[in-house]
């Protein structure tokens, strides 16, 4: 039996039995029961009893709305957490380098973390400000149901994340692979699970856990801003993005159209051999051909950002980026 449940059984008895309302806020009081779980459990009952006894008065239930609450505060949570983590991991990456790691490439993956900080922020800051509000109001809500689920649910994910990552490092430490970038992750993800653990006990207030993430959110908001750019720097990668993509099809058509030949020509107009001109973009134009030899020859185009050009399929050099291929 739920507790409201044999709180409202016990509260029809002593009625009926002819105690009073305010005897019985005083002896529910003495036992614990908050002022507000013991009037809403009296607000139940009438004061006039039947020949049956007590006669209960309705009561409409608000689970409903408490799930979703708590199933919205919870999302907002793990979207906040997991975007900042992505976010931390991007200015690792960054200022940390790694040798064996590939270097370039687009921003848009924490530009869309940046966007749903943006969003998801401000929901986290009010749902939880509301919360927190309302269990000032009421004690008994830290108890609710979906409350301590929700909770014990995050807990058990926060605690994993702790127990793998402890297990990752020392792994990885034994391994002799420890580097500055994986230190940094590894701290990364170790903090993030204590602020899910100090956020979501039901022992502590929230409030310091809650300003820590929210002050993560400023600070890896205001890093990657800084380092990424904004709308003027991401057309520009759009750009440079093209023009890999229209190189990347022009040296396949290329060596195609080139194939039977039986010496490469010194010139020819990389767009002549295209076989769908029109999946191209106008800056397809600037592709240049160069001869190396008779079976060999390069692709080049010149970019407006190198740093962030991937380096797997091309070779850089200043602002040129080029591909060598050959003819069987």
């Amino acid at each position: 039996m739920a507790e409201d449940d044999r709180l409202a059984a016990y509260i029809g008895r002593a009625m009926a039995q002819g105690v009073s309302k305010q005897a019985l806020r005083s002896q529910l009081q003495a036992e614990g029961w908050t002022a507000r779980e013991t009037d809403a459990a009296l607000a139940g009952w009438s004061d006039s009893t039947g020949p049956a006894g007590a006669i209960p008065r309705p009561v409409r239930s608000a689970a409903a709305r408490d799930a979703l609450f708590y199933a919205l505060l919870f999302v907002a949570f793990g979207m906040v957490a997991g975007h900042v983590i992505a976010l931390l991991f991007a200015q690792i990456d960054s200022h940390l380098a790694d040798p064996a790691s590939r270097s370039g490439g687009s921003s848009g993956g924490a530009r869309w973390s940046m966007a749903a900080l943006i969003v998801f922020a401000p929901t986290f800051w009010l749902l939880d400000r509301a919360d927190r509000r309302s269990l000032d109001a009421d004690p008994a809500r830290r108890h609710g149901t979906v409350r301590r689920w929700l909770s014990s649910l995050a807990l058990l994910i926060a605690a994993i994340t702790l127990l793998s990552d402890a297990l990752w490092l020392i792994y990885t430490f034994l391994e002799g692979m420890v580097t500055s970038r994986f230190l940094g992750k590894s701290l990364a993800v170790a903090a993030m699970a204590a602020l899910v653990l100090g956020y979501f006990r039901q022992d502590r207030g929230r409030l310091p856990a809650a300003a820590g993430l929210l002050g993560l959110v400023v600070l890896v908001l205001g890093a990657t801003y800084a380092s990424i750019g904004g709308p003027a720097r991401g057309r520009l990668e759009a750009r440079d993005a093209a023009r890999l993509s229209d190189l990347n099809a022009l040296s396949w058509d290329l060596r195609t159209c080139l194939r039977d030949k039986p010496a490469l020509p010194e010139t020819i107009d990389p767009l002549s051999c295209a076989d769908h001109p029109e999946t191209l973009t106008a800056m397809a134009s600037d592709i240049r051909y160069q001869r190396l030899s008779d079976k060999e020859f390069s692709l080049c185009v010149s970019v407006e950002d190198p740093k962030t050009t991937r380096r797997d399929s091309v070779t850089l050099s200043g602002n040129e980026a080029c591909m060598s291929l050959s003819v069987d």
